[in-house]
């Protein structure tokens, strides 16, 4: 089993770099997740094996993810997540450019649970929930346009699809980008099924910890 990428432990959580293409927790299947290795590790300490998920990233994802060592400290970071005091951020790469270099999309966005799915609807439409996140436009190159984004709240697929409904999919998104496109994003590091998106930095209580997104290692 792959060794966890610890970037920070203490005595009630631990944050963990994410590979893309791995799961954040375990499926039906027998491939590798992130609380089933993060469990192991507890084990071979002498610990008590509990890991509970504190934010989630999807399978193509990679990045920062936080963890709570027990019960406990996984309600205390849940409350947490409900305030100023819990900050995500991200770093993704999209097709094209956006009209303002800085700014904030909020839509409402409605998920289907048997695609796996989400869309952008009207407010009064059942089930849609308020999105919003702010971006920064960091550099553009070959087409595509590097994109810090902040995370005001957390839905379904939220950056995949704000994006892609104006026109601007992630570079590796074949559910809600255009797959033959992606072909020509080359330059980039994108393992198979990778979406250029990165969970960089997170805030946690006042304490700020971040990564590097591997794909943005650009080839010449």
């Amino acid at each position: 089993m792959m060794k966890p990428d610890i970037i920070y432990e203490d005595a009630g959580m631990i944050i963990c770099r994410k590979p893309a293409g791995v799961l954040a927790q375990g499926s039906r299947s027998f491939d590798v997740d992130m609380v089933s290795m993060l469990m192991t590790y507890r084990r071979k300490k002498g610990e008590d094996a509990y890991i509970g998920v504190i934010n989630r990233l999807d399978r193509p994802v990679e990045g920062l993810m936080v963890f709570a060592k027990s019960s406990k400290d996984a309600a205390r970071l849940n409350r947490l997540m409900q305030q100023d005091t819990f900050n995500k951020t991200y770093i993704a790469v999209i097709w094209g450019s956006m009209d303002a270099v800085e700014g904030t999309l909020t839509d409402y966005l409605v998920k289907d649970a048997v695609s796996n799915t989400s869309h952008v609807a009207s407010e009064g439409e059942p089930g849609a929930k308020r999105a919003e996140l702010n971006y920064r436009v960091l550099e553009s190159f070959d087409g595509m346009s590097v994109v810090k984004i902040r995370l005001v709240t957390g839905r379904h697929h939220q950056i995949r699809v704000q994006f892609a409904s104006r026109g601007h999919a992630l570079v590796g998104d074949t559910k809600y980008g255009n797959v033959h496109v992606n072909d020509k994003a080359g330059r980039l590091i994108l393992a198979n099924g990778q979406l250029a998106l990165c969970a960089c930095a997170v805030d946690v209580a006042g304490r700020h910890y971040e990564t590097e997104p591997l794909f943005l290692k650009i080839t010449e």
